[in-house]
C-alpha cells in the first residue's frame, strides 16, 4: 500500500510530467531543457520513495514503469524541439515552443510616434531569441527596454517584452514584476495572464500560491476550458491533499482535451485518485463495452441527466480506445456547483458513442439510456451496464 503523502507525491509527480512541459515550453528551448532535467532529478529521487512505500512487488513495477514511459515521451517531445501535445490544445496557452506565431494581444498597448519608441524597433525579436546560443543580445534588449519602461512606464507591450526577455535570462522576480505591471496595464488579457503565472510558479519552485491561484481564476474565468491550466490546478489540489478538487479540475481538463492519449493519461490518473479516496459517497457506476471496437477517432460521452433530455447534472468523456471502462457518476463531476446529481430527484444515464468524436449529437451516434433512475438509486451505488451492439 501507499501512504497518504507518497500517494500525493506520485500523483503529482505523474501529472506533473505532462503539465510542466506545457508551462516550461511557453519559453525558450534552454528554459524547457532546464525544466526537465530539473523532474528528472525529482523523478530518480521519488522513485527511490516508491521502493520504499510500495510492498507489493507487481503494483511497484507497473508504477515504475508507467512513470518511466511519461519521462521518455517528455523528453522525446523535448529532443525534437517541439511538444506535439501543445500544438492539440484549443486556444489557451499558445505559444509554441519552435517560436512560431506568438499571439501578442498586447501589441494594440504599444505607444507608436514618440521619441523613444525608436530605441527598442524590433524588439519583438526577443521572443524568438534562445538564452543558451544568443543570451547576449537578450541581455542588449533587457537594458533597451528597461530603459524604455523607465522613460515611458505606459508601455504596455514594452514591459510584455521585457518579461518575456527576464524570463529566458531566469531573473524570475523581476520577470513577475514585468508581466504583473503589463497585467494592470492591459487588463483581462490571457496572454499576459498565462505568462505572468508562468514565471510566478517557476520563481516559487512550483508551488501554487494564493495569488497565483488568482491569477489562475481570473484566466478560467476568461477561457472555461483551458485545459493544461485546469491540469495544473488538479496538481495543486493534490499537493494541498484536496483529492475531492483535484478530480474535479481533472475531469474538466478531459473534457477540454483533444489528444486522445492525453485524455487516456488523465482518465487513468482520475482512477487512481478514485481508488485512493475510498470513499462510499452516493455514486452511480457505469461500465461499457463493445462487442466489435469502434472507430479509432470515436469519443464516448456518459451524462445524468434529466428523465427525456435536459442539462446534465454530471458528465464524464472517455476515448472508445479505452474500451472496456467503468466511470463513476457523481458530484465530482457535475456540470457546475450549482447543478449537482445528489439533488435531482429522479435522472437518467445516457451513453453516446459519437463517431465524429464531438460532443454536439449526430444521425449516426450509437445511444443507450438507463431508464428513470431515483435518488435512492444515487445513494445506493447503482451499476449500470452499458454494451455497444455496433462498432
Amino acid at each position: 500500500m501507499i501512504s497518504g503523502l507518497g500517494f500525493i507525491a506520485l500523483a503529482s509527480l505523474a501529472l506533473a510530467f505532462m503539465v510542466v512541459p506545457l508551462l516550461a515550453a511557453r519559453t525558450s528551448d534552454a528554459v524547457n531543457w532546464r525544466a526537465i532535467g530539473a523532474h528528472r532529478h525529482w523523478y530518480k529521487q521519488r522513485l527511490q520513495e516508491l521502493d520504499q512505500e510500495v510492498v507489493d512487488s507487481e503494483a511497484r513495477e507497473a508504477l515504475r514503469q508507467e512513470l518511466a514511459a511519461v519521462v521518455l515521451a517528455e523528453d522525446d517531445h523535448a529532443a525534437a524541439g517541439q511538444d506535439t501535445k501543445i500544438k492539440t490544445i484549443a486556444r489557451g496557452w499558445t505559444l509554441l515552443a519552435s517560436g512560431v506565431a506568438l499571439v501578442l494581444s498586447a501589441v494594440v498597448y504599444y505607444s507608436q510616434g514618440d521619441a523613444g519608441s525608436s530605441l527598442i524597433q524590433g524588439a519583438e525579436v526577443v521572443l524568438t531569441l534562445d538564452e543558451s546560443q544568443q543570451g547576449e543580445e537578450l541581455r542588449a534588449w533587457q537594458q533597451r527596454l528597461q530603459d524604455r519602461v523607465a522613460n515611458a512606464p505606459d508601455d504596455a507591450k514594452s514591459w510584455y517584452l521585457l518579461g518575456h526577455t527576464l524570463l529566458k535570462l531566469g531573473d524570475l522576480l523581476n520577470a513577475v514584476q514585468a508581466f504583473a505591471t503589463t497585467d494592470t496595464l492591459v487588463g483581462q488579457d490571457v496572454s499576459v495572464k498565462t505568462y505572468w503565472l508562468q514565471a510566478r510558479l517557476l520563481a516559487n519552485n512550483g508551488v501554487l500560491d494564493e495569488a497565483s491561484e488568482a491569477i489562475a481564476n481570473d484566466i478560467l474565468t476568461l477561457e472555461p476550458n483551458n485545459g493544461p491550466l485546469l491540469e495544473l490546478l488538479s496538481v495543486a489540489m493534490m499537493q494541498r491533499g484536496d483529492l475531492p478538487q483535484a478530480i474535479k479540475f481533472m475531469n474538466r481538463a478531459l473534457t477540454a482535451s483533444v489528444s486522445v492519449e492525453r485524455q487516456i493519461g488523465l482518465a487513468g490518473a482520475m482512477r487512481v485518485l478514485r481508488g485512493r479516496m475510498q470513499s462510499d459517497s452516493p455514486h452511480v457506476e457505469v461500465t461499457i463495452s463493445a462487442q466489435e471496437p469502434p472507430d479509432s477517432d470515436a469519443t464516448i460521452f456518459v451524462v445524468a441527466r434529466p428523465p427525456g433530455g435536459g442539462m446534465p447534472y454530471a458528465a464524464v468523456r472517455r476515448p472508445a480506445a479505452m474500451l472496456p471502462f467503468t466511470v463513476l457518476l457523481d458530484d465530482l463531476v457535475s456540470m457546475s456547483e450549482q447543478r449537482v446529481l445528489s439533488a435531482a430527484e429522479e435522472f437518467e444515464v445516457m451513453v453516446r458513442l459519437s463517431r465524429s468524436g464531438t460532443a454536439q449529437a449526430q444521425s449516426d451516434d450509437w445511444v443507450w439510456r438507463s431508464g428513470t433512475l431515483t435518488v435512492q438509486d444515487y445513494k445506493a451505488g447503482k451499476k449500470l451496464q452499458a454494451a455497444l451492439e455496433a462498432g
